[in-house]
């Protein structure tokens, strides 16, 4: 599973509050952090980014996600995928980080955003034409497990089910056909259902077509197979 932090900052940006994920983040101690500037932290190759994120959210737009990196003391940096949500009365953001130590990347923040994307509009479309006529279970299943992944959370057959909203015998039977296709790992029957680098490969391409070419993205998935 991977960690995951949370911090409290002004609408400046200047942190006020974090817990020690966050702390455990950066490699600081809390008297380090609290009181800082968010331009202290940020790698200078993503100030413009997180700039550019303070000011949509002054505009009172939703939470936002994007994927920037934060400095430690040893001058190393450590890329983090962040949900920043404004909050009023007091004025404050609040954000929730996930990283990796070790492994493979971070799914980047656009990807992320497009299978968040993907599962709203699966809920609506069961909403207004009724869960029997918006069955997915592979999509559903493949999008459940990458944001797991890029939220930092494990997910077992109970939670894929609940997901696809079908039930854990066919997610079951799912889960063995893509394991045959090289697309998932299923190591242990509670909660460890993870997409293979070939099978993250894929769903990337696939969630690529929501922002970019819908071709270059098949072309990028043929170069899989």
């Amino acid at each position: 599973m991977m960690p995951a932090g949370h911090c409290v900052s002004s609408v400046e940006g200047v942190i006020l509050h974090a817990d020690q994920g966050f702390l455990d983040l950066l490699h600081r101690r809390a008297d380090e952090v609290i009181g800082v500037s968010y331009r202290e932290i940020t790698d200078a190759r993503d100030l413009d980014r997180s700039a550019d994120m303070l000011a949509v959210l002054k505009d009172g737009a939703a939470p936002v996600r994007l994927q920037k990196r934060y400095l430690r003391p040893d001058g190393s940096s450590v890329a983090a995928n962040l949900l920043v949500t404004r909050f009023a009365n007091p004025d404050r953001l609040i954000s929730t980080l996930f990283w990796q130590e070790n492994g493979r990347p971070l799914p980047p923040a656009r990807l992320w955003e497009a299978a968040l994307r993907m599962r709203q509009v699966h809920a609506t479309r069961s909403t207004l034409f009724g869960a029997d006529l918006s069955i997915d279970p592979v999509g559903s299943l493949l999008i459940g497990i990458y944001l797991a992944e890029a939220e930092g959370r494990n997910i077992g057959l109970a939670d894929a089910a609940a997901h696809a909203k079908i039930p854990t015998s066919v997610i079951e039977r799912w889960i063995k056909v893509l394991q045959q296709r090289g697309v998932l790992e299923h190591r242990d029957t509670a909660m460890d259902i993870r997409l293979t680098h070939s099978g993250l490969n894929k769903v990337e391409s696939m969630l690529a077509t929501v922002y970019g070419s819908p071709d270059a993205a098949v072309m990028l998935l043929n170069s899989y197979d």
